[in-house]
Parts: structure tokens; C-alpha cells; sequence
């Protein structure tokens, strides 16, 4: 009996664990799936988030939860700035992204991440720090959840949602769709494809940083320049796992690899091998479902 309950506790931990690393991911399948741009310097944009909130803790008092909008207005503008500053030149009067146009976005996104983990490390050096919040436990049966991660949870599912209903239920997020689809009939109807490829990336971005607040819940002293080098690989697999492009396939991605970490650990012993046996998930997925877990 103790190892079915200390097996369905991994699992709810799982659950909850998938939440956030879905909704981290999720900015970076709005970017793939509307710019077609793959964005190496994913992880650390999340890393920013999660400094933001640690800032916002630690000179206002705000819990992670509280920083979350304050995160996504910051990555609402950070998005902007990256459309104009690395995409717009690439993408501007091109039907589709091409192989060339992928080397320079794929060559300058890592050079950004290599100057974001440096620029971080030399204005808030390389310790770790993280955010001492900790709202309880609740007792779902026999089952302890930590309040903190069902309360992220929550909002990373919410998150995923709302950007579900803005993409099918706006104007906007129609025309963003169109967009990722077939550049110049978005042209033939009228919509700028500048204006809407720019929002469809800021929108990833405002996702990305919110998720990197979020995700200090897990993480009480784990706040460093480098996170990005973990939490980049965990999104790219998520994406493929539930589908580049396709917005609950988030979601999907991100609760298949909570759970094979989390429960994987407890017959591997080792929470590294059992991130390891989750990659690897990716090539059965691959071979027999490119287009995603989810249809």
C-alpha cells in the first residue's frame, strides 16, 4: 500500500509539474508555429522571467503568482523588440521561411543566449537564489499537494486556454493563424503580415517570461544565468511531443514529460536518468507520430 501511495503522490506531483513546463513551453510553440522560427535563446528568456520575479519579490514583496502580469508585459514589449530586431529583416516580403533565412535566425538567437547568460552573470553574478514562498499543503485524500503548484497549475492551464480562445475566437488571433499558414493570402484579405507576425511573436514571448515567473515555485533556490540550458531542451521536446503549432498540444507535451520525470524517478532512482528516459520518448513519438501526440 505505502508504494501505491507513494506512486499515485508522484504522479499528482507529476501532473502539476507538467502544468508548468507546459505553459513554458507554450511561448515557444506560438513562436515556431506562427514565424516558423525556431528560437534557441528560449531558455533564457524564461531565465529572465524568472529573475523578474525574483526582483519583484524581492523589492515590492510580490509572490511568483503576483509577478506573472508584470512578466508578460515585459515580454509583451522584449517580443516586439526581438520580431523588429531579429525576425522582421528575414521574414519582410518572404512567402514562407526559407533555408537560408533559418541559418541567420538560428545563428542569431544563439548568440543572443550566449550574451544574455554572460550580461546576466555579470550584473547578478552566478549564485543561485530563488523566491521563499510557500502557501501550504493541501490533503487530497492521502495525498499532500504543495498549494504553490496546484495554484501555478492553475494559471499555466488558464494561460494555455486563453491563448486558445484569442487564436480562434478574435479577429487578431484568426488572422495570426492565417498567417502561420499562407503569408500572401493573409496579404490578398487585407491583414499586415508585419503587424500580425509581431504580435504572434510578442505574444510567445509574453507566454515564455510569465512562465518563467511561474516556474520559480518549483524552483526555491534555483534561480542561476544558465537555467535556460535545462529548461530550453524541456520545452523543445514538449513541443514536439504534443505538436509544433498546435496550442493544447502544449499542454499534451508538457503532462507526458511531468509524469515520466516525476514517476520515472521513483523506479530509476535518479531524477537525471528518468529526464533522460523522458527525451527519449521523442523518437518513438518521431517514428510513429510526427505530427504530435495530439491530432
Amino acid at each position: 500500500m505505502a508504494d501505491v501511495a507513494l506512486f499515485m503522490a508522484d504522479l499528482a506531483l507529476g501532473l502539476l509539474l507538467g502544468c508548468v513546463f507546459a505553459v513554458i513551453a507554450h511561448g515557444l510553440n506560438l513562436i515556431w508555429g506562427v514565424a516558423k522560427v525556431v528560437n534557441v535563446a528560449h531558455g533564457e528568456f524564461i531565465m529572465l522571467g524568472a529573475y523578474g520575479a525574483y526582483f519583484l519579490n524581492l523589492w515590492f514583496g510580490f509572490n511568483p503568482l503576483l509577478s506573472v502580469p508584470v512578466d508578460a508585459a515585459i515580454g509583451l514589449a522584449v517580443g516586439v523588440g526581438f520580431y523588429f530586431g531579429f525576425l522582421h529583416r528575414e521574414l519582410r516580403g518572404k512567402e514562407s521561411m526559407g533555408l537560408q533565412s533559418e541559418m541567420v535566425t538560428l545563428v542569431a538567437t544563439f548568440g543572443l543566449a550566449l550574451f544574455l547568460i554572460n550580461a546576466v552573470q555579470a550584473l547578478w553574478t552566478g549564485n543561485n537564489v530563488g523566491i521563499p514562498w510557500s502557501p501550504g499543503v493541501v490533503l487530497v485524500g492521502s495525498i499532500q499537494l504543495p498549494l504553490g503548484g496546484l495554484y501555478v497549475a492553475i494559471m499555466s492551464v488558464a494561460i494555455i486556454g486563453l491563448s486558445h480562445v484569442f487564436l480562434t475566437k478574435t479577429y487578431l488571433g484568426n488572422a495570426i493563424r492565417a498567417y502561420s499558414q499562407d503569408i500572401p493570402a493573409t496579404q490578398l484579405v487585407g491583414i499586415n503580415p508585419t503587424f500580425t507576425a509581431a504580435v504572434g511573436t510578442a505574444l510567445g514571448f509574453c507566454i515564455t517570461m510569465a512562465g518563467g515567473a511561474l516556474l520559480t515555485v518549483w524552483l526555491p533556490t534555483g534561480i542561476f544565468p544558465a537555467m535556460g540550458n535545462l529548461y530550453a531542451p524541456i520545452s523543445f521536446v514538449i513541443v514536439v511531443l504534443g505538436g509544433p503549432g498546435k496550442m493544447w498540444g502544449s499542454l499534451v507535451g508538457g503532462l507526458t514529460l511531468g509524469v515520466i520525470i516525476n514517476v520515472g524517478q521513483l523506479f530509476v532512482g535518479s531524477i537525471a536518468l528518468a529526464t533522460a528516459i523522458g527525451f527519449l520518448t521523442l523518437i518513438p513519438v518521431l517514428l510513429l507520430r510526427p505530427e504530435g501526440l495530439l491530432r
